[in-house]
């Protein structure tokens, strides 16, 4: 049998890259498929070097993407926090075209001879691809939820597209561990009903989502935990070499940040937001290096726009930080090797939650600091750690070194808590394989 995993995979962002390649393993080790690809994310040939190269050479096979984002791979750098009105009138323009022809084609996709008249060579071969699979999966993460922004009916649109593809073409769909919620916006509930009514298996990866989603559809929503729970660390010995490039051991008390450009989608004031959040991190930054601790800033996205780069947030905060115990591990390294990376540090402050993530399963206590979603407050509720996460939005410098001077006092329970938790990892993911095995039994 034939398995597609969607959507595209972005090698620059080591917690999507991570939980494509763990759908990837997780669909496999079921023992049904014979063939499973995943989706590309690049629409020309140096884009997809640039986007998939780490994927392409860990032998995953790819198929061509066919519904491009609205900005078409063009980004302003200077743009990360707030996009100009002409770049937002080009997006909107691309969106109503793309929904129409993404419209006409899933209304024509069980008709092959149609869409290889009507499309370009490249869909038509996708569609066929998605014609002849077994079933499709929807990798995990937390990409359905919108705050009621103008073009929250699109944003649904876009990330559903391939579902609604798949079931026109009656496949099965599994959707894998995702955070889910808030819902708003015009059309965006009813998107999301008519789509996940209609799915084969659905999971929530922590429990405000499993209510939010379930709230909505009015049934139980089962909670598996996120896959990139399952990431098996890279190699030590690499992870070592590159500490030590940058004059760190595994013997330095190293605390690891992670931060990011944020849009605060939904609230008036982005920029005035995002600068008390920079500063309030470069203050912890600075109160942390003060006490002795080694701050090892890192690369947790390097893309694919300005706004998912947090080389971006890095520069600015350093424009506010100057310290010798502050390091920045400028890499672009595979997400397993990353892990390994953190496995060696003594605490993590991460707002990429799949930092807090890779931290959390190599038992480094961590604070989050949550923004898109329910995915940083419901999974650390999950694990009992609710009182160590902070939203973007309300992050300032004394809650921030009072958290994490609690974390550090509290510091050998929180890791017991992390090692017993552990066990629980293998036992979601037997859950998840042998639910799939059933959807064929």
């Amino acid at each position: 049998m034939k398995a597609i995993i969607v959507p595209g995979v972005t090698d620059l962002n080591k917690g999507d890259q991570a939980l494509v390649w763990e759908s990837h393993r997780l669909v496999k080790d079921t023992g049904l498929f014979s063939e499973i690809f995943i989706l590309n994310s690049g629409n020309t040939e140096e884009e997809k070097y640039l986007l998939c190269s780490q994927s392409i050479d860990h032998g995953y096979q790819m198929i061509e993407n066919i519904l491009q984002h609205p900005r078409r791979g063009k980004h302003k750098n200077e743009e990360y926090i707030q996009e100009s009105k002409l770049e937002l009138a080009k997006q909107i323009k691309n969106a109503g075209l793309d929904f129409l022809s993404t419209k006409l084609l899933i209304s024509m996709a069980n008709n092959l001879s149609l869409v290889k008249k009507t499309f370009s060579k490249k869909i038509y071969n996708t569609v066929k691809e998605f014609s002849e699979a077994d079933a499709v999966f929807v990798k995990g993460g937390g990409f359905i939820h919108a705050y009621g922004e103008r073009k929250a009916p699109y944003l649904m649109w876009y990330f559903l597209f391939y579902v609604r593809l798949a079931q026109k073409l009656n496949k099965k769909v599994v959707f894998l561990p995702n955070s889910f919620g808030p819902f708003k916006g015009l059309t965006v509930e009813k998107q999301v009903r008519s789509v996940f009514n209609k799915l084969d298996l659905t999971y929530a990866r922590e429990n405000v989502s499993a209510e939010s989603l379930g709230e909505l559809l009015n049934k139980k929503i089962p909670v598996e935990m996120d896959l990139g729970f399952f990431l098996e660390k890279g190699s030590q010995a690499e992870a070592l070499k590159i500490l030590k490039k940058y004059n760190l051991s595994k013997e330095d008390k190293i605390v690891g940040i992670t931060i990011r450009p944020w849009r605060f989608p939904g609230l008036k004031n982005p920029e005035e937001l995002y600068k008390k959040y920079i500063t309030s991190v470069a203050d912890l930054v600075k109160s942390i290096s003060e006490k002795g601790y080694k701050v090892a800033l890192c690369n947790q996205s390097l893309g694919p726009n300005s706004h998912e780069d947090d080389r971006n947030a890095i520069q600015d905060l350093l424009k506010e930080v100057n310290h010798s115990n502050v390091i920045w591990i400028n890499e672009n390294l595979s997400c397993d090797i990353l892990k390994a990376v953190y496995s060696n540090f003594y605490f993590y402050v991460g707002t990429r939650f799949h930092s807090i993530i890779f931290s959390l399963t190599s038992l480094v206590p961590s604070i989050a600091i949550g923004y898109g979603g329910n995915k940083a407050k419901g999974i650390m509720d999950d694990f009992n750690l609710d009182k160590y996460v902070i939203q973007i939005q309300d992050v300032n410098s004394k809650q921030l070194i009072e958290l994490f001077d609690d974390a550090i006092e509290n510091y050998d329970g929180i890791k017991s808590s992390l090692s017993n938790a552990m066990r629980l990892v293998d036992e979601s993911r037997n859950r998840m394989i042998s639910d799939i095995k059933g959807l064929y039994s």
